[in-house]
């Protein structure tokens, strides 16, 4: 049996003796989760898994994932009341939880420290590195100048993918009009193609224009806005058109093709190069959040520590919930905090380089087509 959920499909067995393996409930999970696939679906569908592993600000991410593990715990001593009671008493191993929960938050804030550490000593370079630096994204810019897609280059990286964006789609416009004004005689085939590109350079602009308009300027998001499109299916099908149908081309369909790959990798470049911008920004985020919560929580599991050697909570019991359970769940959920910040943040970093994990005209999203993929190719 088969259900539709969101954008895809969830297959139903009945019996499925594969999922006894542990790789095949881990892979069920990150399906479910939305995680597994090469893209992400950002329509309205999919809005909470959006919001979880890209769209949401990180601290409310992690405030949720608190909240689910508060909730997951109260509910368990709710179906398991007097277990759930007699575990919590035993002192020497909840005391035993929250040492190791101390122990692995200092490691944790000494480890993320260490590694924006790393990242501010690259950023230690001479006077000569540096200016080379400016002077390679001051020629990037001008780049799309020279090519007379504007007069100066926008300084915001929104509005600068939104002129490249739309350069992009003007060129597959003209080279569709070009096409229309050719001979009648063409291969259908070519027309195909052409009409293919089209269309997915028009859905994949329209999606990334949309989601610009949406988004503050100055913002982290601003950097990330085009990171799904699919530039490389894009670039690989017009160098397919340029040489498949060479032969059948006029001088300006060969130049407006040309104009179209030339952008494509203006874009390309931006987009690694915002890429690396947004891994900067969100370093310096993780490990400023993570100082901040982490004092606090190490101060506050000490003091679990030494409440709990006091055995001062009454022996009273509303609807199946003693003082000892809440307070215990409650302790062991604010000992998660950093953990929770840590995995807010790297699930969007995960999906981002999930996202782009190709540099260039190489496919690896398994939903497109490629003419190799046919075996009689």
């Amino acid at each position: 049996m088969t259900k539709q959920i969101g954008g895809g499909y969830l297959v139903v067995r009945a019996v499925d003796i594969s999922m006894v393996d542990g790789d095949s409930v881990l892979q069920d999970a990150r399906e479910r989760l939305g995680t597994s696939g090469r893209r992400i679906d950002r329509s309205e569908q999919n809005r909470i898994k959006r919001w979880i592993l890209f769209d949401g600000n990180r601290e409310r991410v992690a405030v949720g994932l608190l909240a689910i593990v508060f909730t997951g715990l109260l509910v368990l001593g709710g179906l398991w009341p007097i277990e759930y009671q007699e575990l919590l008493s035993e002192t020497t191993m909840v005391q035993t939880v929250f040492n190791t929960l101390l122990s692995g938050t200092i490691l944790l804030v000494s480890i993320v420290v260490s590694i924006a550490a790393v990242g501010i000593s690259q950023e230690l370079t001479s006077l000569g590195n540096q200016s080379e630096r400016v002077e390679t994204t001051i020629e990037f810019q001008g780049q799309i100048e020279d090519h007379g897609l504007v007069e100066v280059s926008p300084a915001r990286p929104g509005q600068f993918t939104a002129v490249v964006l739309r350069s992009i789609k003007d060129q597959a416009d003209e080279l569709q009009r070009l096409d229309g004004n050719a001979d009648a005689d063409r291969e259908p085939d070519y027309r195909e193609d052409v009409d293919r590109l089209r269309a997915d350079i028009h859905a994949n602009t329209e999606e990334v224009l949309t989601t610009l308009s949406r988004v503050p300027y100055g913002s982290t998001d601003e950097l990330l806005t085009g990171l799904n499109y699919d530039s490389s299916w894009q670039l690989y099908q017009s160098r397919r058109i340029l040489t498949k149908y060479d032969e059948q081309l006029t001088d300006d369909e060969r130049a407006v093709i040309a104009d179209i790959m030339d952008t494509l990798r203006t874009l390309m470049v931006c987009r690694e190069y915002f890429k690396t911008l947004y891994y900067k920004l969100e370093l310096s985020d993780l490990s400023t959040t993570l100082l901040t919560v982490s004092l606090p929580t190490i101060v506050f599991i000490t003091y679990v520590l030494l409440a709990l050697d006091t055995g001062l909570f009454p022996d009273v019991s509303i609807f199946g919930y003693t003082p000892l359970t809440v307070f215990i769940s409650l302790a062991y959920t604010i000992a998660l905090t950093p953990y929770t910040v840590l995995t807010s943040y790297v699930f969007r970093a995960a999906t981002v380089t999930k996202l782009t994990p190709e540099e260039g005209p190489f496919v690896l999203d398994t939903e497109r087509e490629t003419a190799y993929d046919d075996p009689e190719q």
